[in-house]
């Protein structure tokens, strides 16, 4: 090649570099047939669609008990090129840009940085290396497939005070994935030699992982430019700093793993432990991850542990982790996190049979996967929820789909109906031939659960206290409601009938001996039946107009359902007297605090109204922020203090008043209500039906056929 020919085949080889295609990588399930086998699975763990579901981290970290072997993955074969010991971590990035934060010998300060910025959208990393006879820590954010979106996060960071102060005017700077190879090594070994020759003399080398002629190569890359002139600039310093040094262009479209010393994990805990972390070629490369025995544990998943291989890549601009393992395999997960084991062994099978059409059904609806690991699809949590029951309810239906004029339906299921599944039109708005409205013996989520006392406090206040929390007697208060007595120090007063610390902490904490006025008993919420709230106008205001098409104005005053549909599901709510507009029905289980269901009543605690002499109505409150008590007898109306008032009707009936809007949520039911209720399922298989007749119960004009 002559001297006039390099300079342009430099420029292309950068051109190829800095426009990296997104491809999709292939995919390896069979083609579907009429009614389909797929003997692998392709979940995602983590993937983007491009459209609505982004569920990605900017790096994966797997380990085995014992040990992975890691390599890459394309039409022809899976190639091993470098391994793991056993119950090591190892992480995984695309190799793109990114943003140089800092570059430190203080652990300390890296780990401020790691700390702020993790609590931002812009995730931040720590690398360690030794340069110029140190150990330093380099903090990143990232990775990003374009240059721009690089830029943007340096953007962000640089207006958030926290990250600023920390960096104390410290410029950062955009890294990218163009490097320059400055040679072949026999082994790994030494590549790291020499990598580490060069660090001492204040250059970025890391040994990169290639294969040549289909067995494993060494090289050593520096540098890590974002566009041309930072790569000249990387030459020029080279160059310098170890004159007669050759460097080579990498070429831009080959599969590599290129190697560096992480300490994300070891440095937020005070340690400084390194971890191997493999960047890749993100244009159409698959890391392929096989552990030697047993499942790989993923750390972004809670270190759940999964069958199969590990398939990392970059998809959509995001890092995609795909898990693929034996179809049936993962049925046997699937429906031990869909349903308890414990189950009835029929319940157990149209679990599984549901579970199998589902996830044909799907097709590859994520390009690169089946399905995903969530409940937008259906709940995947790897090896922990395999159970042998739910092992066997799999393979007695193996290969059973369930079809609509020889194709596999989409089989929806769902928690509980609280009595009745629901209409696909008020639902969704839109009907499915094969599910209709039905009854559903869905009660026994209540079975066993115990009671809880709604009390009113000395402060006003308003809770609930479980009944084993309490000595009930005769005792009654002037308006002849019952008193109970506390047992037990420090217990917890909650705003609904159940206990969960995160979304319904503590109100108020009582002691042993303390009179609390019981305003009636419910049984604890479960699928079956709930309350939540209250919630005050303002932060209920706040949630729907998260959610809802056009923004209620003004404070909420009133909230109502207008109207139900055939199972008394809400399909439209008023606020304020106006029809609030929402995509389909079962968007108000958002707009609403995540209801669990969409069958409920409000109860409106801000107005009630009372019937005086001679028939005669008064709603109350009449000022708004003043609570008022008003008797039958008499006209008059009385300032009540604290924040609340017990109202008593005609019958008996008691209700709480408070001075300002708050508004309560009294449901049926669990999710979306369409298809088979697994509570439902479980009733029926109580009940003596087969899986088969559970199937036919809930689902209209199917037939069950076999591969």
């Amino acid at each position: 090649m002559t001297r006039r020919e390099r300079p342009r085949r430099f420029a292309a080889w950068v051109a190829a570099m800095l426009a990296i295609a997104l491809c999709v990588p292939a995919m390896y399930t069979k083609s579907y047939a009429a009614v389909p086998k797929l003997d692998q699975i392709r979940v995602a763990l983590f993937v983007s669609d491009g459209k609505n579901y982004n569920v990605t981290v900017p790096t994966v970290t797997l380990s085995s008990p014992k040990g992975l072997d890691i390599g890459i993955r394309d039409f022809s074969a899976v190639r091993n090129w470098a391994a793991a010991p056993a119950g090591a971590q190892v992480r995984f990035s695309f190799d793109g840009y990114k943003v140089l934060l800092l570059e430190t010998s203080e652990a300390a300060a890296a780990k401020q940085l790691l700390q702020t910025l993790n609590a931002t959208q812009d995730k931040a990393y720590v690398f360690q290396t030794a340069k110029l006879g140190k150990i330093v820590y380099q903090v990143y954010a990232g990775m990003y497939v374009s240059r721009d979106e690089a830029g943007a996060a340096q953007q962000r960071i640089a207006a958030n005070a926290a990250a600023a102060a920390l960096l104390k005017g410290a410029p950062a700077t955009i890294a990218g994935p163009l490097h320059w190879n400055a040679g072949a090594f026999p082994t790994e070994a030494a590549a790291g030699q020499q990598a580490d020759a060069f660090r001492q003399l204040g250059l970025d080398a890391w040994v990169a992982l290639l294969e040549a002629g289909g067995t494993p190569s060494y090289q050593v890359w520096i540098g890590e430019a974002a566009d041309m002139e930072q790569l000249n600039a990387v030459q020029l310093q080279a160059v310098k700093l170890a004159p007669g040094m050759a460097l080579q262009p990498v070429a831009p479209a080959a599969p590599y793993l290129l190697k560096r010393d992480d300490v994300t994990a070891s440095i937020a805990t005070g340690g400084t432990a390194a971890a191997t972390h493999y960047a890749f070629n993100p244009a159409s490369q698959q890391v392929w991850v096989t552990p030697k025995e047993s499942g790989i544990a993923v750390a972004e998943k809670s270190n759940r542990q999964y069958r199969g291989s590990i398939e990392v890549s970059q998809h959509n601009g995001k890092l995609a982790v795909v898990n693929e393992l034996p179809f049936e395999q993962y049925l046997v997960s699937v429906v031990g996190a869909e349903m308890s084991p414990s189950w009835p062994a029929e319940a157990l099978k149209a679990q599984a049979v549901a579970a199998r059409s589902f996830a044909l059904s799907r097709g590859t609806k994520y390009q690169i996967a089946n399905v995903s690991d969530s409940s937008s699809d259906q709940v995947y949590y790897g090896i922990q929820r395999e159970d042998e029951r739910v092992a066997a309810a799999v393979a007695a239906t193996a290969g059973e789909v369930l079809t609509v004029g020889g194709s596999p339906i989409e089989p929806y299921f769902f928690s509980n109906g609280g009595g009745k599944t629901g209409d696909p039109v008020e639902v969704w708005g839109q009907p499915i031939p094969y599910v209709q409205s039905t009854a559903s013996p869905d009660e026994g989520a209540q079975t066993n659960k115990q009671q809880w006392h709604r009390v009113a406090l000395s402060s006003g206040s308003i809770g609930y206290i479980r009944e084993d929390f309490v000595t009930e007697s005769t005792a009654r208060n002037n308006a002849g409601l019952p008193v109970v007595t506390v047992k037990g120090a420090g217990i917890n007063i909650r705003s609904a009938p159940y206990v969960d610390d995160v979304k319904n902490g503590s109100i108020a904490t009582v002691n042993q001996g303390d009179k609390l006025v019981s305003l009636g008993k419910t049984v604890e919420s479960n699928d079956y039946a709930w309350v939540r709230g209250p919630y005050s106008a303002g932060e209920l205001l706040k949630d729907l107009n998260l959610t809802i098409a056009k923004p209620v104005a003004g404070v909420l005053e009133r909230l109502e359902v207008s109207k139900r549909g055939p199972s008394g599901r809400a399909v439209e709510l008023k606020a304020n007297g106006q029809p609030i507009t929402v995509q389909k029905p079962d968007t108000f289980r958002n707009a609403l605090f995540d209801a669990p269901s969409t069958r409920f009543e409000i109860e409106e605690t801000g107005r009630y109204t009372v019937l005086g002499a001679n028939g005669q109505t008064r709603s109350l409150p009449e000022t708004k922020g003043t609570l008022y008590a008003s008797s039958a007898a008499s006209a008059a109306a009385v300032p009540v203090a604290g924040p609340n008032m017990i109202v008593m009707g005609e019958a008996g009936a008691i209700r709480v008043a408070t001075k300002d809007p708050q508004f309560r949520l009294t449901g049926n039911g669990s999710g979306h209500g369409l298809g088979m209720s697994q509570w439902g399922a479980r009733g029926l298989a109580e009940q003596g039906y087969d899986y088969k007749r559970i199937l036919q119960y809930y689902y209209i004009g199917i037939t069950i056929a076999k591969d």
